[in-house]
């Protein structure tokens, strides 16, 4: 098995000194290839939506082609029929708008965000994009059968699958808001989505000074709307198993470098 590590947007935020990127990951599977998460997609570049081009500016994304999923899943030698499933964290334009690249894959959601995007409210949920699912995905929509994981809800994506992967619900960024966690030999991946960021002091994921990611400090009560109110009860869980679960999250630049493979590439077996 490999998980392949891809920076699908890097974020030059004008309104801040933060970088960050959009962290996908790209799974080999026996059940072919997994993509969780879909960073931003071609046709954001090539024909942005408004809502697109209002973040593309403001978050001061390069529009670089090179950086999105299908870009990068060609140069690593697939076709992009070789992705048969999407697992999705949430559907932010950011996380969701590559799905248009991908019309065979079968697309894996929580059921609560599911409903979140066909019916979006509040101020989290405008950063929902239709055009990014006017394709008319198909869909495959969790939320009946709740495996425990660790004290957390957990949703099986497919019965015998080669590593385990499930969704993990962490409601909060958004209603039907999910972390991704992935079997490996070395214990769990666990892809944390929104509900954690190492871009604030609250975070102390990998034990590392808050001070050097960023020269913005932002209010707890500002993460906490934001993010939800995980990072406590994550922060414990790595705090008990550190040594088989490895935390990272969706705009996580220096857990992304530390897996940075000698040739440019990222992977971990």
């Amino acid at each position: 098995m490999k998980i392949h590590h891809l920076n699908c947007g890097s974020l030059n935020a004008r309104f801040t000194r933060a970088k960050a990127i959009v962290y996908c990951l790209l799974v080999e599977t026996n059940e072919g290839l997994i993509l969780v998460d879909t960073g931003i997609g071609r046709q954001d570049y090539t024909d942005p939506s408004r809502k697109m081009r209002f973040f593309i500016y403001w978050i001061g994304v390069p529009c670089k082609m090179e950086e999105t999923a299908a870009y990068q899943i060609e140069d690593l030698g697939y076709r992009l029929s070789d992705v048969r499933h999407i697992v999705l964290t949430h559907l932010h334009f950011d996380h969701a708008g590559g799905m248009r690249d991908f019309p065979e894959a079968k697309v894996h959601i929580y059921r609560t965000e599911y409903e979140a995007g066909m019916n979006p409210r509040g101020l989290m949920e405008r950063a929902y994009d239709p055009s990014h699912w006017s394709h008319g995905p198909d869909w495959v929509v969790h939320g009946d059968e709740e495996l425990d994981w660790y004290g957390f809800k957990s949703l099986l994506i497919i019965e015998g699958l080669i590593p385990d992967i499930r969704l993990v619900p962490l409601p909060g960024h958004t209603r039907g808001h999910c972390g991704v966690v992935i079997a490996t030999e070395y214990g769990w991946l666990f892809q944390c989505g929104d509900a954690a960021s190492p871009f604030h002091p609250d975070s102390d994921l990998h034990g590392l000074d808050p001070s050097k990611y960023t020269t913005a400090v932002l209010p707890s009560w500002f993460v906490y709307r934001i993010l939800g109110r995980h990072v406590p009860r994550i922060r414990e869980l790595l705090r008990k198993h550190g040594d088989e679960i490895e935390a990272i999250s969706s705009h996580d630049l220096y857990s992304f470098q530390k897996y940075r493979s000698p040739v440019g590439g990222l992977e971990s077996t």
